[in-house]
């Protein structure tokens, strides 16, 4: 069962990257305004985690005169960000790589963003990208994280169904959802599993990071509402 589980989790990471790099041209030209929240992050190094075309990065650099890491798993999101960082005339790096084991040396960050982009992870890793996350920033930074809220309306039949499945042990998470980005090229898969509140903060909890703050906040419409989670690295 258990072995069951794990093989649909890396299924589901592999179809996230082979979407991500289909439509990621597409998707940027829709992702080009940053998240307000991202002005909580100070520092002068700075990683964007799932940067995407790392707007969202690249403006909390130039807002912080300092550099800053666009880290994807996804090549065409990574010529995204260069372009994003040409664009800005921003300082930094585009590294395409693993958000569950960055190549990143420890305590290198002072503050690390990560907007959008846990939702992909599947539960079973998490922890372990949360241990990653703790172990790059520097003692004091600031980690800034978002996921969608499966309080949506969108969500709600599907909801109802992934209880039933649950039920009938065709997978462990019932709040997983498979979202369709379509394009003129076809119409391609997105996996998402959607955490609340408690989720992370229990396991931020066991690392030993302080919650700043935490609560919904959201992109451009009131409607799509997000948890946020704001941490500090104590020690």
């Amino acid at each position: 069962m258990i072995h069951r589980q794990l093989k649909t989790c890396y299924k589901d990471l592999r179809e996230n990257v082979y979407s991500y790099n289909v439509i990621g041209i597409g998707y940027s030209f829709w992702r080009q305004r940053p998240w307000p929240i991202v002005e909580v992050v100070k520092g002068k190094n700075i990683l964007d985690l799932g940067s995407g075309p790392c707007v969202n990065g690249a403006v909390t650099a130039l807002r912080n005169r300092g550099y800053v890491v666009c880290f994807d798993i996804s090549k065409t999101m990574a010529y995204a960000s260069k372009a994003t960082l040409m664009k800005l005339n921003v300082h930094g790096d585009v590294v395409v790589g693993d958000a569950l084991k960055m190549p990143f040396r420890s305590n290198s960050f002072d503050g690390i963003l990560a907007i959008a982009v846990i939702h992909h992870i599947p539960k079973p890793f998490l922890i372990i990208l949360f241990t990653d996350v703790k172990r790059v920033l520097k003692k004091l930074g600031v980690f800034v994280a978002t996921v969608w809220s499966w309080k949506q309306r969108r969500f709600v039949v599907k909801t109802f169904i992934g209880i039933l499945k649950s039920f009938c042990g065709v997978f462990s998470y019932v709040r997983r959802y498979v979202v369709s980005w379509k394009s003129r090229r076809g119409v391609f898969k997105r996996i998402y599993y959607l955490y609340d509140l408690n989720e992370l903060v229990e396991i931020v909890r066991g690392l030993n990071m302080v919650v700043v703050s935490s609560g919904y906040t959201w992109y451009l419409k009131q409607e799509n509402k997000n948890v946020y989670i704001v941490l500090l690295k104590n020690d």
